[in-house]
């Protein structure tokens, strides 16, 4: 807010104090400080009632600073004379630097001739202004020597600001090609700002960057409402709408403002009580909005817009601040680019009272403030983005490595159940020796590498009269017989690579792996013998003994012979110590010729 005092203004014969004298330097006059001012409640006086009563009515201080009367329903009147007094330039321009005043009439009193009227003004089609510029300006047309008055009249909706400087032609056009040029700058950060995070938003859907992309269009069209560019680019010919276009953006601006901050800084999380704060502000901005459509009186409106708006920017600051607080790590450019715009402000402000001097900088303050703002707000985006990419890699290899632990656990189960389950799919189920499938794959194994080197002996046998067992004592007792001979061979054979199977009903196989003729037989009358002497079984209440029929078939180094060869050569074998009275071992080659011990030492598998 402008601060404001007082001036002494007087009609003809005032103090020179309060007059502008123009001269051959004359190019630029800060009229702000040259004005007497006379507010009239009523509205209802005239230029001729105020040109004849100004000595009586006009203030009598001259001001530090451009006057701001803030929201008011006053109309208001300022006075100066200006006279020149040597410049060259006979066309000078009156630019109001407040643009969105909305009526604005300058009434130039000469010492003779009518009272020449101009009008301009944000609800004042845009045509009626001297120049097309995006301030409101009037012409002036001053000769060498001559003395004018001027008399403006105020009346606005809105804010009532007066700050107003005196141009010569040629200043006027350089000054507007110089602020053209920045405000050039400005608006393309702007638009560069809102392509980029519109096109981040449609890559990655992140509805901070949505909420961002709003914001800054709102802005945009704010400040470009605010600078008067709106009017003269957009909509020069409805003055009614730009009129309420600035009440409208900031209340679309504040829900774009609100909705990003409140996703921006996760208020849900971080700040339940306040996330609710918010939503009920956007809610209220939300019908902000459309107040000043359909509203019959607007500046009721604007006022509150504006004072709404400053409670909500400062809701705003107060969120970061606690986000900040609570460690939440965005939070940071998140201040650091609301702070840039508040330092903006601050300057201008300041140089608006005449503490700090007005130079480029303190000019454009608020638009360097809010460029800076919206770069910052950018890399508050971007870091956040990154900080969840992070927070996300970290939670992904915390799963990953959950996942593989379980993966492992579930590896080794399904191993261990697959280990268990080759065991029961190669085990028989009533001796627990090997059954018939693994025996073929192993023999199979076997044959091929007795083909590069090392014996291999096959012994199959077979309990003598075990139909008989079955049909006088029962299957029951044919089972133990079995179990009870599975357990005998299981002592009598200890060699780890020999391996014994049940080979199909009461007959058994072993592979001997590096067994030779003399060692596979006498192994064989080992078993037979044992068998026949210690294997017995119990059965209601009798013992009961069996013998067993043994076959064995032998293959030399390096024979090449096939797996069903041998299990024939063995079972021919065995076939044939049954013809030949049972209880006794018959050993063979695979070619089908017996086998004798006497010229070899004894080589037991079981050893």
């Amino acid at each position: 807010m402008l601060a404001f005092s007082s001036l002494q203004v007087f009609a003809a014969g005032a103090s020179d104090s309060l007059s502008v004298r123009l001269d051959r330097a004359s190019d630029e006059i800060d009229l702000s400080r040259k004005l007497a001012y006379y507010e009239d409640p009523t509205s209802n006086l005239t230029i001729y009632q105020i040109k004849r009563r100004w000595p009586e009515l006009g203030s009598k201080e001259a001001p530090q600073s451009a006057y701001n009367f803030g929201f008011s329903s006053s109309t208001y009147w300022f006075h100066t004379r200006v006279e020149n007094v040597s410049s060259p330039n006979d066309r000078w321009v009156i630019e109001a630097l407040y643009p969105i005043i909305d009526q604005m009439e300058l009434f130039i009193v000469r010492a003779t001739g009518p009272v020449e009227r101009q009008i301009a003004g944000d609800s004042v089609p845009f045509h009626r202004r001297a120049k097309d510029h995006h301030n409101i300006n009037f012409g002036l047309d001053l000769s060498r020597g001559e003395a004018v008055d001027l008399y403006f009249r105020v009346k606005t909706s809105g804010a009532v600001q007066m700050r107003t400087k005196l141009w010569s032609l040629d200043g006027f056009s350089y000054a507007d090609h110089q602020e053209r040029f920045v405000l050039g700058l400005f608006y393309g950060l702007l638009a560069a700002m809102l392509i980029f995070s519109l096109l981040v938003y449609l890559s990655i859907r992140d509805t901070n960057y949505l909420w961002y992309s709003g914001y800054i269009l709102n802005y945009g069209a704010l400040q470009f409402s605010l600078n008067g560019l709106s009017f003269e680019h957009l909509w020069p010919n409805s003055p009614w709408w730009n009129n309420r276009s600035v009440a409208v953006f900031i209340a679309s601006g504040m829900v774009f403002v609100l909705s990003f901050a409140r996703s921006f800084l996760a208020l849900k999380t971080n700040a339940p009580i306040l996330n609710r704060v918010f939503l009920f502000m956007i809610g209220t901005f939300v019908l902000a909005t459309v107040a000043p459509i359909v509203a019959p009186d607007y500046a009721p409106v604007i006022r509150f817009n504006s004072f709404v708006a400053v409670m909500a920017a400062i809701l705003v600051m107060f969120a970061g601040g606690l986000c900040l607080y609570r460690n939440f790590r965005p939070a940071r450019f998140f201040m650091l680019a609301w702070t840039a715009l508040l330092a903006g402000m601050l300057i201008y402000l300041f140089k608006t009272f005449g503490v700090l001097p007005a130079n480029f900088v303190t000019e454009y303050a608020i638009q360097i403030g809010s460029a800076f703002e919206v770069i910052l707000l950018s890399i508050a985006l971007a870091d956040r983005l990154r900080h969840m990419s992070q927070e996300a890699q970290k939670i992904q290899r915390e799963m990953n490595t959950v996942l593989e632990s379980r993966v492992a656990e579930r590896t080794a189960a399904l191993e261990s159940a697959n280990r268990q389950l080759e065991m029961l799919s190669s085990t028989d189920g009533l001796t627990g020796l090997f059954n018939r499938r693994y025996f073929d794959t192993h023999l199979r194994k076997e044959v091929f590498r007795c083909r590069r080197r090392g014996a291999l002996a096959l012994i199959m046998l077979d309990v003598d009269h075990f139909k008989a067992v079955n049909d006088n004592l029962g299957h029951q007792a044919g089972d133990k017989c079995l179990r009870k001979l599975a357990d005998k061979l299981i002592n009598l054979v200890q060699r780890e690579t020999d391996i014994i199977c049940r080979y199909g009903g009461e007959e058994f196989a072993l592979v001997l792996p590096y067994t030779d003729a003399v060692g596979a037989k006498q192994l064989a009358e080992k078993i037979r013998a044992s068998i026949e002497s210690d294997l017995w079984f119990e059965w209601e209440g009798e013992a009961q003994s069996v013998t067993v029929s043994i076959g064995v078939a032998v293959v030399g180094s390096g024979s090449a012979v096939e797996p069903d060869d041998v299990v024939a050569a063995a079972d021919e074998a065995l076939y044939t110590s049954k013809t030949e009275g049972r209880n006794r071992v018959t050993a063979m080659d695979v070619s089908g010729h017996s086998v004798g011990s006497a010229e070899v030492k004894p080589q037991l598998a079981g050893e």
